[in-house]
């Protein structure tokens, strides 16, 4: 039986065998007896190489009315999303190749709508690139492509599957141009390029576009085949075909699917023997707060279980209007830009408990991934370590678990041995206050200290500073003045407008 009690004793930490800290926060209570577990964090131990978490705009149109809020709210919700130890802190920023279709909640417009015609100043995506560079130059960026124009495949140039005119080499082509454009234009450089949007794979297009890529001397890597783990079986047995891929992604890898529960992130066999990054290159499609919960699992999961170094999630924000599928789906709710208002939403927390405590080639300690316990039923946990120093960073999930749970740590030579800082949010709760909230910090003792958890949380322990929570709340939301009216005269071609 659950019981709330104000002022009652949140985490309870001993170093060697005294210290304690109390009166932190008000949780629940548990009547169970609570479980034990010791975990080993040992600087020798190896693990892959973590490569970041991130979100997408894209597929479709799920960020348009986000360009169009006034300031500064606009700008504090681009911080929420992209700003170092504040929010989100987003490693990677993957992005829509508009293609004229559309490709879920609307259409983002063509840089190319005919094979003449070039306009890399079409849309919002490059906007919001540029953004997100500004708050974060070392993000990551991606592209990939939902549909493409009608005119694709109908040059004379190869067409490598006669029944889907996407894979062929003007879409090759299209791709290169794309990333050129965006390092000539913009100055971004986009780091991964993918196929096509969750319809498979094939295997002479992706050959054409890895010797176009080395051709060209462009930096990106290619991310095979944003659709599920068949793509591996084909690399497993095809070396040329497995040369042209440097990433293996795979969309909605976890239990459930698109919106599932995550409770496990599954791999094969022939992915894991492949000996590169695994992704789940697109996961969530969930509420900005109910869909938390699987979040917390995924991210964890999605390593332990499948070997998994990135998590992307679909989509980075609903900035679309509230009569379009997926209308509250994403780490953050705009779609007012009106009135400026906004919402950040419990997921951009949990992604916090990851990103702002990592950084992309910082290296997994295997030994010290798994579940509390050995049962996923009590929650799970990874250990990264950094890149460059000693620091280490631990991230616990408890969403599962029915009681307490003490576990005790024993970092060994090599890792830091000095303060450890845990910052936590109950998953259960409705109220902001109760979320990426900084505990009192730990000093282990000999480098040992134990943590005593509550079911329905992410923590983080780290030995990290610096850290952050943005506090700033948007407006008030109201409704639309009426009439609305707008000639198009004043908007420079290939700009959309306003509210549309």
């Amino acid at each position: 039986m659950k019981k709330r009690f104000n002022r009652r004793r949140f985490l309870e930490i001993s170093a060697g065998a005294a210290v304690t800290a109390t009166g932190l926060a008000s949780v629940p209570v548990y009547a169970q007896s609570a479980t034990a577990a010791s975990i080993i964090i040992d600087e020798k131990g190896t693990g892959r190489v973590f490569d970041g978490i991130g979100a997408i705009s894209g597929g479709g149109g799920n960020s348009r009315l986000l360009i169009d809020y006034p300031e500064p709210y606009r700008s504090q919700i681009l911080d929420y999303l992209f700003k170092p130890n504040y929010g989100a802190n987003l490693h990677i920023l993957k992005v829509e190749v508009g293609g004229d279709t559309n490709s879920t909640d609307g259409s983002e417009s063509s840089f190319m709508h005919t094979p003449t015609d070039q306009n890399f100043n079409r849309g919002y995506e490059w906007w919001l690139m540029k953004e997100a560079k500004a708050r974060n130059p070392h993000i990551k960026l991606y592209g990939l492509a939902w549909g493409a124009p009608g005119w694709i495949g109908t040059t004379g140039k190869p067409v490598y599957d006669t029944n889907n005119r996407f894979w062929s080499q003007d879409m090759v082509d299209y791709y290169i141009a794309w990333i050129e454009g965006a390092r000539e234009h913009h100055g971004l450089t986009i780091d991964y390029i993918g196929g096509w949007n969750e319809r498979g794979y094939n295997e002479q297009f992706f050959e054409a576009f890895h010797n176009a890529i080395q051709s060209h001397g462009l930096p990106t890597k290619i991310v095979g085949a944003d659709s599920d783990w068949s793509v591996a079986d084909a690399m497993v047995s095809d070396p040329t075909f497995n040369a042209s891929i440097d990433i293996v992604g795979v969309h909605y890898p976890c239990t459930g699917g698109d919106g599932g529960s995550a409770t496990s992130c599954p791999n094969t066999s022939n992915a894991k023997s492949l000996g590169k990054p695994l992704w789940a290159s697109e996961n969530g499609s969930q509420d900005q707060n109910s869909g938390a919960i699987p979040m917390a699992r995924a991210i964890n999961r999605g390593y332990i279980d499948g070997d998994m170094t990135a998590y992307i999630n679909w989509p980075l924000i609903a900035a679309i209007y509230p009569n379009l599928p997926y209308n509250t789906v994403g780490l953050m709710v705009a779609n007012q830009p009106w009135s400026g208002n906004y919402s950040v939403g419990k997921q951009l927390w949990v992604t916090a408990h990851t990103t702002q405590f990592t950084q992309p080639g910082w290296q997994y300690i295997d030994s010290a991934c798994g579940y509390l316990g050995g049962s996923d039923s009590n929650g799970s946990y990874v250990t990264l370590k950094a890149a460059r120093g000693n620091d280490y960073s631990v991230i616990i999930e408890t969403v599962d678990a029915s009681a307490s749970q003490t576990v005790t740590f024993q970092v060994n030579a090599g890792l830091s041995t000095g303060t450890v800082h845990i910052w936590s949010t109950n998953l259960n709760s409705s109220s902001s206050s109760d979320y990426f909230v900084q505990q009192k910090n730990i000093t282990p003792a000999l480098g040992s200290y134990s943590v005593t958890l509550q079911p329905g949380y992410v923590y983080t322990l780290s030995t990290t500073t610096g850290q952050g929570k943005g506090t700033i709340v948007g407006p008030s939301p109201a409704v639309l003045g009426l009439p609305y009216s707008d000639n198009f005269e004043n908007y420079a071609i290939g700009r959309e407008p306003r509210y549309f």
